[in-house]
């Protein structure tokens, strides 16, 4: 038996058969170039397989959008996490071994639409987490809005302040990140000097600290350190019309080999949004410090000018200093190191469970940090009515579903008299338009995230969505549609997955598309939502501001509830299209 022609009869599962297609090119219909030069790789696929596991290969292959070039370029991916993407699709095996991988891993998942290999990757995540790795892990989930995983990294780095400032990774985070540390109350620490010794350290080696000349004293308010890092700024003012200011033409669609990053370029000036080293030295309680520990330490670093440290010493050293404290810094003296006494002693609960809330004392209601201050506590059961009214018959759910309706008790009470008083509006939909202001225009160059948090007064049932379809520039000439792809979610305030969809079709320029999801789902008043949104065409679209209520139809919409990274340009979001009917109705 020739092992080479008679491959198949020695490998027993379609699994091995997979792999050795993978491995050895075998009746390869494609080819991508994965990576950047000079380390990009040549991968062979099959489409068939391809489509079978990803809408986005389907799409990519068998679609209106169709791709004719081979190889295929893929730029904003690592070889070795594609080659794991292609291992996951031919043989259902997923091999993660670092936070690294697992980041890098998720954001090709979550590109091509893999949600099983995204939720490996938050349960590697959740598994080895440490000092060493958190700030990372913690980075990951803000970009990926993974919400439960922010607060358990969160967790970790008010537990183990100590040691995640002291270890060298900590040198390699974003300036965001450090600024959320010194945002909490309560962190592990001997004193401020352990955050500002770690601040110093990064500001060496980002090249950070100022010359602390006569000039850089003149003026405290500004800044004479920034960030390491600012994106070269694009002009966009204009939208597409002004688009070749930015480099290119928003209407012709950029093919694999011209993309630039994953990040959607928006017509703000995003060089004010970006932290700087200065908006983490003013967040140090200096103020928690006795002299002696001021003046042999901050005072005598780049990081304070003299007048600064003057200053600072001074409101130290008396309450009744006649100098002000230094603009812009804080006048806490409250010490952080308190840890012990006021945070819960139980574990975190892991991916499937509740978390409790974080970074915030007890008590208090809401956390110093901006994106902790929505506290969603776990869901109660409904009170039950003096007398039971009878459950409609709901769409037959299989036994071991959450959703099974197999009592009165799965029913709130709330819904029920709702559905008694509203027969007549069971079959008719609802479009709660949200009321938009100042419209700008958004470039996606890749990969476009979107989402909007909710709550309504009212149990209802969400069926879809409406997005508005890209801007038509003036270069395109006599085609008026576009091939749009994209795909939405629904998720619940504890971040599990309710219902999705995706479209790939062709849509109008300049219009209104309405997506349904694959089932209607029953939410709950009072209780808050999440819609969220990946375009995956390259274009321009129009963003606009909402008003913060929408009534329709005795329904009251409280939009963009929660913490503020809940809903990110959530103005793509325009309409939320509901029923109250009874049938076929998913039950989270």
């Amino acid at each position: 038996m020739d092992p080479i022609i008679d491959w198949q009869i020695s490998r027993h599962d379609i699994k091995s058969r997979g792999q050795y297609l993978l491995e050895t090119g075998k009746w390869a219909d494609c080819h991508f170039l994965v990576g950047q030069e000079p380390n990009h790789q040549m991968l062979a696929g099959h489409k068939l397989i391809l489509a079978m596991a990803s809408p986005v290969f389907e799409a990519m292959f068998y679609g209106g959008l169709a791709e004719k070039n081979d190889p295929i370029p893929i730029l904003d991916i690592d070889p070795s996490a594609f080659k794991s993407l292609l291992e996951y699709i031919y043989t259902d095996k997923i091999s993660i071994n670092s936070v690294d991988r697992a980041c890098e891993l998720c954001y090709g998942a979550k590109k091509y639409m893999l949600p099983h290999v995204v939720e490996q990757c938050i349960t590697f995540l959740w598994s080895d987490l440490c000092p060493k790795n958190v700030c990372r892990a913690y980075e990951f989930a803000k970009l990926f809005e993974e919400p439960r995983l922010m607060e358990k990294c969160l967790q970790i780095m008010c537990t183990k302040t100590i040691d995640v400032v002291q270890d060298s990774s900590f040198e390699d985070v974003e300036l965001s990140t450090i600024i959320t540390i010194l945002d909490q109350d309560v962190l592990n620490i001997d004193s401020e000097l352990n955050l500002f010794w770690a601040i110093n350290k990064y500001a060496e080696k980002h090249g950070l600290c100022a010359s602390r000349n006569p000039e850089s004293q003149s003026n405290n308010d500004q800044d004479p350190v920034d960030s390491p890092q600012s994106p070269p700024t694009v002009d966009v003012e204009a939208g597409p019309s002004n688009a070749q200011r930015a480099g290119g033409n928003p209407n012709v669609p950029l093919g694999n080999d011209q993309q630039v990053a994953p990040i959607p370029l928006v017509n703000t000036n995003r060089q004010q949004e970006l932290p700087t080293i200065r908006d983490a030295i003013r967040r140090i309680r200096f103020l928690s410090l006795n002299p002696q520990q001021f003046a042999e330490g901050p005072a005598r670093t780049n990081l304070l000018t003299q007048s600064e440290a003057f200053a600072i010493l001074m409101n130290i050293s008396t309450s009744n200093s006649c100098y002000p404290m230094p603009e812009g810094f804080t006048t806490n003296k409250n010490p952080r190191n308190a840890f012990s006494d006021s945070t819960p002693s139980s574990p975190m609960a892991g991916p499937s469970g509740n978390v409790p809330p974080m970074g915030h004392r007890p008590g208090t209601g809401a956390g110093p940090s901006g994106l902790f201050t929505q506290h969603v506590p776990p869901p109660q059961p409904a009170p039950l009515p003096s007398q039971t009214v009878p459950a409609p018959a709901p769409a037959p759910v299989p036994a071991g579903h959450p959703g099974s309706p197999q009592s009165p008790e799965f029913y709130p009470a709330d819904y029920l008299d709702e559905l008694r008083t509203n027969d007549s509006n069971y079959d008719r939909k609802y479009y709660c338009r949200r009321i938009m202001r100042q419209q700008t225009e958004c470039l996606n160059t890749s990969v476009l995230d979107c989402s909007l948090t909710f709550i309504v007064d009212r149990s209802v049932c969400i069926t879809g969505i409406e997005v508005p379809t890209q801007v038509q520039g003036s270069s395109i000439v006599g085609n008026d549609r576009y091939s749009e792809l994209l795909y939405a979610h629904l998720l619940d305030a504890h971040g599990s997955r309710l219902t999705y969809t995706h479209c790939n079709q062709r849509v109008q320029y300049n219009s209104m598309l309405e997506i349904a999801f694959d089932r209607p789902v029953f939410i709950q008043r009072h209780k808050m939502y999440k819609i969220g949104v990946v375009f995956n065409k390259v274009g321009w679209y129009p963003v606009s501001q909402s008003v913060a209520k929408v009534n329709c139809d005795n329904v009251c919409f409280t939009f963009c509830v929660g913490s503020q990274s809940e809903s990110v340009r959530d103005g793509l979001i325009r309409t939320i299209v509901f029923t109250y009917t009874r049938d076929g109705i998913a039950y989270p």
